[in-house]
């Protein structure tokens, strides 16, 4: 992430592999100075190919992300079941010294992260896909009417 914690800018695409226990190195221009206490919020996303991928938000886009599901009355039915369908496709991931993130078997499992990741950068944000569901996602975009 560069020289500055406060506004990450994510470009480029960059592929790695995952270890064995779930862990993978953020590409290096992406890592903070100090890894310490930073962490993410993986939201677990359909593309419109039906497949999944995950969406990886810094803590002040996650915010900005989730504040419309805060909002309302959240006794309210169908906000209680928008709030239960939202969290139950989210989790925290946490840099370790080595500027690794751990991916649990539930999101690997669901978005066929296995051997080798893509890692898209989204400026304020980064995906992380499965290569050829990427690439397959990519192809799709093309004719997707707006």
């Amino acid at each position: 992430m560069g020289a500055s914690l406060d506004r990450p800018r994510f470009t480029w695409r960059y592929e790695n592999k995952i270890d064995g226990q779930g862990r993978v190195p953020l590409p290096s221009k992406w890592r903070p100075e100090s890894p310490k206490g930073v962490s993410f919020m993986a939201v677990m996303i359909t593309h419109p190919t039906k497949a999944e991928f995950v969406m990886v938000l810094p803590m002040e886009q996650f915010n900005r992300f989730s504040q419309g599901i805060c909002d309302g009355d959240f006794t309210q039915p169908r906000k209680l079941a928008e709030r239960h369908d939202y969290v139950d496709r989210i989790i925290e991931l946490e840099l370790d010294n080595n500027g690794r993130i751990t991916l649990p078997d539930e999101i690997l499992s669901a978005a066929k992260l296995e051997g080798s990741i893509l890692f898209v950068g989204c400026i304020d944000r980064f995906e992380v896909w499965n290569p050829k569901a990427y690439e397959t996602a990519r192809a799709a975009e093309r004719f997707i009417k707006i």
